[in-house]
């Protein structure tokens, strides 16, 4: 008897779904893979043919999430496991019947630490509207990692940056666990001596435990390991405004996080506090094809009703060359106007 694993790898297999799912206009179903802690389960075992496994997709996905799909669970369960059989079909003796979503379960682990983040915890840890992006780094980089940091909140982006974003009253080290495990992924900062780091490796394991996406950054050095075998993204921390751009296009393109850094443009191009920030996100924004209408008009009342985005130059007009002018406002009827 083969030791017990699906052929595909979970991750691949939610990826893969996802995508399904969002070319067939399904967004909400693409998104509830997009943002799922999965994996397999062996639910029986046959001796024929050499060994036949059944397995079911355990889908965790956070409260928000399943709070807004309950009332149509079992229909979207029953559609994502319609589509498990693509796999089926390369796998013979691996037959993928049982698919279940459930919301993360908060608890505590053995250690007497909580396993999901209150939400209280998230917002005292992330800004609020934005991508949650763990920036793991060897400390003595601190400075140049605070900086890249600062500019990806231009675009959307809350890095979390280790020491720097802990209270001096907390203990650091839960507050990193924390921060692992409320973050949306993970960019690993591989200069020389991050193998070096006690702490490192470890964090890119956690994201890797979760099934995030685990984004490996170039700065000099190659990757290793797991994230290795990921092409990841080169760039200096000496250009942080460059690099920061470069996470955000690779965060936009890869399906795992799409959805998560689209509705995170839209809440910080709307609310941007600066024509720097105007400028900075816009370039993103207009790349995304796939906002839903909401999202655009979102996008087109902010050119008239934000200051920051109306004035910053060349903004407002690429909004609307690529969405279009705000709807005009619907004037009066009748019987509302006073006499």
């Amino acid at each position: 008897m083969r030791e017990a694993a699906f052929p595909k790898p979970v991750a691949e297999v939610v990826a893969t779904l996802a995508d399904i799912f969002r070319h067939q206009g399904r967004a909400e179903v693409a998104e509830l893979l997009e943002s799922a802690h999965a994996r397999f389960d062996e639910v029986d075992y046959d001796n024929w043919n050499g060994g036949t496994y059944t397995w079911a997709l355990r889908l965790e996905v956070p409260v928000a999430v399943f709070a807004s799909v309950e009332p149509r669970l079992s229909g979207i369960e029953k559609d994502i496991g319609s589509k498990l059989a693509y796999f089926s079909r390369s796998y013979p003796n691996d037959h993928l019947r049982e698919v279940t979503v459930s919301p993360i379960a908060a608890g505590v682990s053995a250690l007497g630490q909580r396993m999901a983040p209150s939400e209280l915890d998230v917002r005292r840890l992330w800004a609020e509207g934005r991508f949650r992006l763990f920036l793991s780094h060897v400390s003595k980089h601190k400075a140049a990692v605070s900086e890249l940091k600062d500019e990806l909140a231009l675009r959307g982006v809350a890095g979390f940056v280790a020491h720097e974003d802990i209270e001096p009253s907390l203990e650091w080290q839960v507050e990193i666990a924390l921060a692992l495990r409320s973050m949306h992924a993970l960019a690993a900062l591989i200069t020389a001596d991050f193998h070096a780091s006690c702490w490192t490796d470890q964090e890119v394991g956690w994201a890797y435990g979760r099934g995030l996406l685990v984004l490996p950054v170039r700065l000099g050095t190659d990757p290793y390991g797991f994230p290795g075998k990921v092409q990841g993204v080169s760039g200096t921390l000496e250009q942080p405004a460059a690099l920061a751009a470069s996470l955000v296009k690779v965060l936009l393109v890869n399906p795992q996080t799409h959805g998560e850094m689209r509705r995170a443009l839209v809440s910080a191009f709307a609310g941007a506090t600066s024509f720097a920030m105007a400028r900075a996100v816009c370039p993103h924004v207009v790349e995304v094809a796939d906002f839903t209408e909401d999202e655009k008009e979102l996008l087109r009342k902010a050119c008239t009703e934000n200051s920051q985005i109306a004035r910053a130059y060349g903004v407002a007009n690429a909004i609307s060359t690529a969405f279009g002018s705000p709807r005009p406002a619907e004037e009066p009827q009748a019987d509302d106007v006073p006499f």
